[in-house]
C-alpha cells in the first residue's frame, strides 16, 4: 500500500510538471523546479529560526513550549516537500511555512489523533491519574504489587 501511494505522488509529480511545462515551456519549468528546491532550505531556515525563538522565548518564561514543537515538526516536513523538486510538494511545503496553515494543520491534525487515541481500549491496563496530586511533585501513592509482577496489563499472559 506504501508503494501504491508513492506511484501516485510520482505520477501527480510528473502530470503537474508537463502541464506546467507545456504553458510555460520545459527549461522555464525546469528552472522554477530548480530554484525553489535551491531557495527552500532559506526559506525554511528563516521559518525555522522564528519558531526557535518562539520556544527560546517560551522556556524562559518557565512555560511548556507544546505548540512551537509542533510547529517545528510541521516546519520541517514542509522543507522536506520543498526541498524534494517537484510543483505539488514544493506548493504543500510552501503552504506549511505560513503560520496560520501551518496551525490549521496542527489542529485538524491534533483533533483525529485524539479522536483514534479515544477508541484506545483501556480496560485491560491500569491507568493511574497524576491529575490528583496536591502539590508540586507530591503524587498519590502507587498501588501496591508483589515484586516482579509486570505494570502494564493485569493479566500477565496478555488476554
Amino acid at each position: 500500500m506504501f508503494f501504491v501511494g508513492v506511484l501516485l505522488i510520482v505520477a501527480g509529480e510528473i502530470a503537474a510538471f508537463v502541464a506546467v511545462a507545456e504553458q510555460i515551456g520545459f527549461l522555464w519549468a525546469l528552472a522554477i523546479l530548480v530554484g525553489v528546491s535551491a531557495l527552500g532550505p532559506l526559506i525554511v531556515r528563516h521559518v525555522g529560526l522564528g519558531v526557535l525563538a518562539d520556544t527560546r522565548e517560551r522556556l524562559a518564561r518557565g512555560e511548556v513550549p507544546t505548540r512551537q514543537l509542533l510547529d517545528g515538526l510541521v516546519v520541517l516536513i514542509g522543507g522536506a516537500l520543498i526541498c524534494v523538486p517537484g510543483f505539488i510538494g514544493d506548493a504543500l511545503g510552501l503552504l506549511l511555512m505560513i503560520g496560520p496553515v501551518r496551525h490549521l494543520v496542527i489542529r485538524v491534525s491534533g483533533y483525529r489523533l485524539a479522536r483514534r487515541v479515544e477508541k484506545i481500549r483501556t480496560d485491560r491496563w491500569r491507568v493511574i491519574d497524576v491529575g490528583s496530586r496536591t502539590k508540586r511533585g507530591d503524587f498519590p501513592p502507587l498501588p501496591s504489587r508483589p515484586p516482579g509482577q509486570p505494570l502494564g496489563p493485569d493479566d500477565p499472559s496478555g488476554g
